[in-house]
């Protein structure tokens, strides 16, 4: 019975302080946000606003491969964007396997109980975000960091390329208009209503 008893606490206590890979890197990771080029740009996850350009929060580890965040930026189209790749810690399984697996009750026979593996199963500690899917790259262990392509919000230089390019077409359009009323191809009346009809464009 008092061996029942020492064999139920210690396994209560190996619960609660949990296992190797839980403990070396948790069942959580750190997860940095940056949305290059858009520093206005707000990041949520999971419904809760993170920060604004860069964010950094705790994710966990089993969810690696169902990872998303919400880009906003005012003036600009709201985009999800979604990681759906992990990759498994090989060698935090093993230090689980050697070094939290079985026991010995008041110096018996060692028994093999996998609880270390239960534990991290459990957790989802043997997982973490894989570095080959773009925008992920590993910052250490515990650190790893998501590049956002936010496409939701033209840049200001595409903007002013496409405002330069339609000034540039309105302007030959009337030098073309011109010489059109000078070769007297056009009445000036003629000429009126076409440079009306091209400056509101």
């Amino acid at each position: 019975m008092k061996s029942l008893f020492y064999f139920l606490a210690l396994l209560v206590i190996t619960v609660i302080i949990t296992s190797c890979a839980t403990i070396i890197g948790g069942s959580k990771y750190w997860a940095q946000i940056q949305v290059p080029d858009h520093p206005n740009a707000k990041i949520e996850y999971k419904g809760m606003y993170q920060g604004t350009g860069v964010a950094l929060f705790t994710a966990k580890r089993s969810e690696a491969n169902q990872f998303s965040v919400k880009i906003k930026e005012e003036g600009c189209e709201t985009e999800t964007k979604k990681f759906s790749q992990r990759s498994f810690r090989g060698w935090a399984f093993v230090g689980t396997v050697v070094g939290w697996t079985g026991l010995t009750i008041n110096g018996g026979p060692w028994l093999p109980i996998p609880f270390g593996v239960i534990v991290d199963g459990a957790t989802g500690a043997w997982w973490k975000p894989d570095i080959n899917e773009k925008g992920v790259s590993k910052q250490d262990y515990k650190h790893y960091n998501y590049y956002i392509d936010y496409t939701g919000c033209k840049s200001k230089t595409s903007t002013t390329i496409e405002q330069d390019k339609h000034s540039n077409s309105k302007i030959d359009k009337l030098i073309d208009l011109k010489k059109l009323l000078d070769e007297g191809v056009l009445t000036n009346e003629e000429f009126e209503k076409e440079k009306k009809t091209i400056l509101d464009e």
